[in-house]
């Protein structure tokens, strides 16, 4: 903006011409200079020298005005001011010397942790983030508490032999087996039967000396269980007693054969059933020895069955 200055003397001048709209001219300049009465050439001379003092104040007030107008100054090329960044809390706290609340943050919070401003204290021990605390380890679970072996002894078995010479179960054969069976199933962490619970069966001893009388010397001409021989001697001499769980086989006792029924997935689940409870069960077993027509003491058949007492 360009500054006008002119001298209006006569009738009808009113000061200075050329401020900005709105701005009054100053007081000293506001009169009208042609009222003024004629002078001499010295009161001339004063009025003369005392407009150049107010043109000069003026013109002094004017380039003030200029300098804090904001449409001026933002013409003034100038280098810019950075802009202050933004700061945590903590910072400006510690920039206008004081202490942040609490003397640290808790939980770790974003951007640069807080300063400490001159001949300000260090921040306590253990402020700034903090690790995320390990995930609690559950227990592990408890190892199950297993049963302990029980006492007491199995039932009777007759013994002695059939009329064809073949071997009835024994005492001991059946001592044997339930003695074997409950010391497999406690190292199994199963519950043992109690051992009067084991029983002998003439029913399944039946059946394993029908087997064992087929005159054929094949000593497995007839084993199976029952509806799956089919044979010359099945067909003379029908099939007779109960049928269980079988093994045998050569040099084979009660015990032995108790660890084959185990060691068979089939029988184990029929014979040994893991998981059911022994709550009014019986075991019954059966053995024989020997058979027709030559077949040695030695080779023995077994069978069993898990059932109500």
């Amino acid at each position: 903006m360009a500054l006008v200055v002119t001298f209006a003397m006569g009738a009808g001048a009113n000061g200075f011409i050329g401020q900005d709209a709105g701005t009054a001219p100053p007081a000293s300049a506001a009169q009208d200079v042609g009222s003024t009465p004629a002078a001499d050439d010295s009161s001339a001379s004063v009025r003369v020298t005392a407009d150049e003092e107010a043109t000069e104040a003026y013109e002094a007030a004017e380039r003030e005005r200029l300098r804090q107008d904001s449409e001026h100054v933002a013409q003034v090329s100038t280098a810019p001011t950075p802009e202050p960044t933004q700061e945590p809390q903590a910072e400006q706290a510690a920039a206008a010397g004081g202490a942040s609340p609490g003397g640290a943050s808790t939980g770790g919070s974003s951007g640069s942790g807080a300063r400490v401003g001159s001949g300000g204290a260090a921040p306590a021990s253990g402020g700034g983030a903090q690790p995320a605390a390990a995930p609690a380890q559950q227990a592990a679970p408890a190892a199950p508490v297993c049963p302990s072996s029980i006492g007491g002894g199995a039932g009777g078995a007759p013994g002695g032999s059939t009329g064809s010479g073949i071997g009835r179960t024994t005492n001991d054969d059946l001592a044997g087996f339930a003695a074997a069976y409950n010391a497999i199933r406690v190292a199994n962490c199963l519950e043992p039967v109690p051992y009067g619970n084991f029983r002998y069966s003439s029913c399944m001893e039946d059946r394993l000396v029908w087997m064992a009388e087929d005159p054929d010397p094949n000593p497995v001409s007839t084993w199976g269980h029952a509806g799956t021989i089919s044979n010359s001697y099945s067909q003379s001499v029908p099939d007779r007693g109960c049928d269980g769980n079988l093994a045998g086989g050569s040099g084979n006792t009660g015990a032995t054969m108790a660890q084959k029924w185990w060691d068979s997935s089939a029988h184990r689940a029929s014979l040994y059933k893991p998981g059911s409870s022994v709550a009014g069960v019986c075991i019954t077993f059966a053995m024989t020895h020997g058979g027709l027509p030559s077949d040695g003491y030695g080779f023995t058949r077994a069978s069993a069955r898990w059932g109500g007492c």
